[in-house]
């Protein structure tokens, strides 16, 4: 059974699993808001669009005339270009606030402008359904300047949010803030389709001059003369993104000895021009990216790389995401299951690699948190769109990379985080593919789909991400069933992980529901002693501790603890997590001296097994901190609070509902101690990641206000939940 088991959180001292809950619609997928500066190139300028970066400058120098500027153009004409050459050139004027949100996907899309919101001082409370209203109100109202721009709109009905774009009430709308400015880049350059509001520049095909320019810059001076640069540049359609793949294609073939290179071989812009004129005197662009691709894996395969071809088509059957290759392409893997590349080892797969990225087919990416801290490569949406063939190759390898020995980690253990941030978009891409209706991939590849996808839903779950994590359980729920039936193992599996969300996100009641219905399913296949069905049981327990239902909670906890103790002994982690449980209950009667002996032999076993940076270990240390308060062992109280404080930041950083709880437990302890100030100073800043975070109307912001005024008035706090 692929399910989480008890004692991560910690009853009432532990209810992370609430606090985020009455956050109700918290859509957070990971965002930045930064601009991607890095992505500019500043040795290849960027030609052509002097006119148009200005006239977006003036816009953001003069009074702003609260439009909607869309820049419109196909794929690969540079609107992304534009944008970061305005960020560039304004990044050195005064105290303009710039946020860049991508709308390739609706969930990031509406998690991007929520972060928006709470950037500019929005309580995480007040951005729920009518997010977009308050937004916009807000900003209106900013005395600071701003630039927003929205990278990627290709799916208008992303922006339209909870409104309608064209009517003024999306995401995007028009504003009544005389220093901030609304920018947005397109394929969609109809008027009808943005409103009267928005103001529409076309980003078009560089001129001959331009395109010559842009040629020279990526091939070099040895390429030919300007004219025929110019020539070539008309026959690619003024297409940046075919001149910079055509000029470093004559780039490559330049650096290679002149006995190494083949016959006809392109070297220059006239003999490029014809050799791509042969193959079609059509000018659609779209056309031309294919042919200019085309010719490069040609370049690529005279040169050895043999490979390329067919591993590009790889890369391009995963999702936009970056592509982490050392996961999903590992040569064994390649080389035993995808057709073609039957004979590939590594040093060919690393240099074939290198190559495409050469050749401008590929953008490494550098080693970052953003993916996991993984080497990923990045494919051009236009090239991923035309080399993609079909998804049944990015099965195939998701498949293999389950199998992995980083991957077969469970996600709950921060051990795999680095691979599941990485392989968590992929995952997720492919269940779109394994939905009813889909006749694309068989029963088996859609099984795969929904593990993989399962999987990354627990790793959002552990991050935090509990609206997002329950909208891909449910539709993993969905193709459960479809494939494999209500009754299907599986598919009970699924409505355990779906129960726990709903925990998280404080749907008690149907959480409830779901939990029994789980273990009694489990109970009649497996037996009420069977693994499967004590870990539903003790999930059943969990929660009615956190209804306040003790007697039941307690019953049923120690039904599983006395099964756990008998079948694993008392080392098991299973019967180590019953065991928390029933500390937590002993806490909640009162019985404080039991409660704190239980959680100092938790401790120590954890410590000494999992490492003081487990979340196990934080949650235990912390409700011990709890304990220790409460019966009035106040320095021991503070130096365990500072374990666990310490131990959850590296864990989570101070912003996460875990780590508050654990500040305010702290400041709780220092009042206690007559150390006012400190526990002031930290109960503000509790309660500015709380407004933040979860908003002025959650529980536990709530709390925390309440114990921030108490303390101002030299009145005593409770200690803080973990």
């Amino acid at each position: 059974m692929v399910a989480q088991f008890g004692g991560v959180a910690a009853g009432r001292m532990d209810v992370a699993q609430l606090v985020v809950a009455a956050a109700a619609g918290r859509e957070d997928a990971a965002v930045t808001l930064a601009p991607p500066v890095a992505e500019r190139d500043p040795l290849h300028p960027l030609r052509g669009r002097d006119a148009l970066v200005g006239e977006l400058l003036r816009l953001c120098a003069r009074e702003s005339d609260g439009r909607v500027h869309v820049l419109h153009g196909m794929s690969g004409c540079g609107k992304t270009a534009v944008l970061l050459e305005l960020v560039h050139r304004l990044s050195g004027a005064g105290s303009r606030r710039v946020w860049w949100v991508d709308a390739r996907h609706a969930a990031t899309f509406a998690a991007g402008m929520r972060a928006v919101a709470r950037q500019v001082g929005l309580a995480a409370g007040d951005v729920r359904g009518d997010a977009a209203d308050v937004l916009w109100e807000e900003l209106g109202g900013s005395a600071r300047p701003w630039l927003l721009i929205v990278d990627n709109a290709e799916d208008l009905r992303v922006l339209d949010g909870p409104g309608r774009l064209a009517a003024g009430t999306g995401w995007l709308r028009p504003h009544g803030c005389r220093g901030g400015v609304v920018v947005a880049a397109t394929r969609h350059g109809v008027g009808r389709m943005w409103g009267r509001a928005a103001v529409l520049h076309a980003v078009r095909p560089l001129s001959a001059e331009d395109a010559a320019l842009v040629l020279v810059d990526h091939a070099g001076g040895q390429a030919g003369a300007v004219e025929a640069a110019r020539a070539l540049g008309v026959r690619l359609g003024g297409l940046p993104l075919a001149l910079s793949m055509a000029g470093s294609y004559l780039a490559e073939v330049h650096g290679m000895p002149g006995a190494f290179r083949d016959a006809g071989m392109p070297s220059d812009f006239s003999s490029y021009h014809r050799a791509l004129s042969e193959r079609d005197s059509s000018l659609n662009p779209a056309r031309v990216i294919a042919h200019a691709w085309q010719m490069s894996i040609r370049l690529l395969h005279q040169m050895g790389f043999v490979h390329a071809g067919r591993l590009l088509t790889v890369l391009a059957a995963f999702s936009e995401a970056p592509v982490p290759y050392t996961l999903l392409l590992r040569p064994a893997m390649l080389s035993a299951v995808v057709s073609g590349l039957a004979d590939l080892d590594g040093t060919t797969l690393w240099r074939t690699l290198r190559e495409l990225a050469a050749l401008g087919l590929v953008d490494p990416l550098d080693v970052s948190a953003q993916h996991g801290g993984l080497p990923c490569v990045r494919l051009h949406p236009l090239i991923r769109d035309i080399a993609r063939a079909e998804t049944s190759t990015a099965v195939t390898l998701i498949e293999q990379a389950l199998r992995l020995e980083e991957v077969r980690v469970p996600p709950e253990d921060p051990q795999s985080w680095p691979a599941w941030a990485a392989l968590t978009p992929h995952a997720l891409d492919l269940l779109q593919h394994a939905g009813a209706g889909r006749d694309q991939l068989s029963a088996t590849q859609r099984t795969v789909c929904a593990d993989a996808a399962e999987l990354a839903a627990r790793y959002l779950q552990t991050q935090g991400l509990f609206p997002q994590a329950r909208l891909e359980f449910e539709r993993v729920l969905a193709v459960r069933r479809d494939v494999l039936g209500s009754e299907h193992l599986e598919t009970i599996t699924t409505q355990h992980n779906l129960a726990s969300v709903l925990h998280d996100l404080g749907e008690l009641e149907e959480a409830e529901s779901l939990r029994r219905r789980v273990w009694r399913a489990l109970e009649r296949v497996h037996g009420a002693e069977h693994h499967d069905t004590l870990t539903a049981r003790h999930e059943l327990g969990r929660l009615l501790h956190d209804l306040e239902r003790l007697d039941e909670a307690e019953a049923h906890l120690r039904g599983v603890f006395a099964i756990r103790l008998q079948t694993g002994g008392e080392q098991d982690p299973h019967t180590l997590a019953a065991r928390h449980e029933l500390a937590r209950v002993l806490h909640d009667r009162g019985d404080l001296e039991a409660a704190r002996g239980e959680y100092q032999a938790l401790l120590a076993i954890r410590v000494a097994r999992l490492g003081e940076d487990h979340p196990r270990t934080a949650t235990t240390r912390h409700n011990h901190a709890c304990v220790l308060h409460d019966m009035g062992h106040l320095q021991l109280a503070h130096d365990e609070v500072q374990l666990a404080l310490a131990a959850r930041r590296r864990l989570y950083g101070f912003a996460h509902p875990k780590t508050m709880a654990t500040a305010h437990l702290l400041a709780t302890v220092l009042h206690a101690q007559s150390r006012g100030e400190e526990a002031r100073r930290m109960m503000e800043q509790v309660c500015e990641a709380g407004l933040r975070l979860l908003g002025a109307g959650h529980l536990q912001t709530r709390r925390y206000t309440q114990t921030l005024a108490r303390f101002t008035q030299e009145g005593a706090g409770e200690p803080g939940e973990g």
